[in-house]
């Protein structure tokens, strides 16, 4: 029986060109931006990767919204969308099911609207660019990003936001990316809730979760085994005072 791989895509199965090892040849294009200009590529390492784990069924775990999805070459049914906000079926239609509970736990807490208003009217347009994801009519989480690309300058953002942050609310840096989730939207709990779909139809077949982020661990703890690219933010923290490595 061939393993189900969830996994994470950028920085993981490819990156932009400038995280690419400078001058490489056979690079593959992987995503576009909406303008169909190219986004990210995948390293012929990276190719070779992928080919082996659609030897199985992968299944993307992902930040992108569903459109954006849309946009990188590898195969979307099923996927994770959204950090958990969208589950896309294996005929790549939405998770109904999943959305409606979504929708229910979305009532109980503070509206994502409110939230990001109040994280963001008083951010200087120079500086940063923000926005709120929506799936299927619901507002999931909050993005912002440093126009100069400055991952220090949202370090420092982070700190004067945290107490604006509501209880139980995640943030999430990695990168010139700083994300806000309300208590109910996790990679973790599309996870789970596809992964017991996947056991009581298969109770035997290896789950592998692949992540480079500290935020995928979520839902790679959930797998039977887990891989980690080096040179990643996740693997910075598993190596980080190890004395095993010289």
């Amino acid at each position: 029986m061939t393993p189900v791989i969830l996994t994470d895509l950028d920085d993981t199965l490819f990156q932009t060109l400038p995280k690419c090892p400078p001058g490489m040849d056979g690079l593959r294009q992987m995503s576009s931006l909406l303008d169909g200009s190219p986004s990210g590529f995948a390293t012929p390492m990276q190719q070779h990767f992928l080919r082996w784990l659609e030897t199985g069924t992968v299944i993307p775990v992902t930040a992108r919204g569903r459109d954006v999805l849309a946009r990188v070459d590898i195969g979307q049914a099923p996927a994770i969308c959204s950090n958990g906000g969208c589950i896309l079926g294996d005929d790549g239609a939405l998770d109904r099911e999943w959305h409606d509970r979504l929708e229910t736990e979305a009532r109980r807490g503070a509206p994502v609207e409110a939230v990001y208003h109040a994280l963001t009217d008083a951010l200087c347009t120079d500086r940063f660019r923000h926005w709120a994801v929506e799936e299927n009519g619901l507002t999931l989480y909050i993005v912002v990003k440093s126009n100069a690309h400055d991952a220090g300058e949202l370090a420092v953002l982070e700190q004067e936001l945290a107490p604006q942050v509501p209880t139980g609310w995640r943030c999430h840096r990695n990168g010139n990316n700083l994300a806000y989730l309300p208590p109910w939207l996790s990679k973790r709990h599309a996870a789970r809730y596809l992964i017991d779909h996947i056991r009581t139809a298969r109770p035997d077949q290896p789950i592998i979760g692949i992540g480079d982020s500290v935020s995928d661990v979520g839902f790679m703890d959930l797998c039977d085994f887990a891989a980690v690219p080096t040179g990643t933010q996740l693997w910075s923290h598993i190596a980080l005072g190890n004395g095993w490595i010289d």
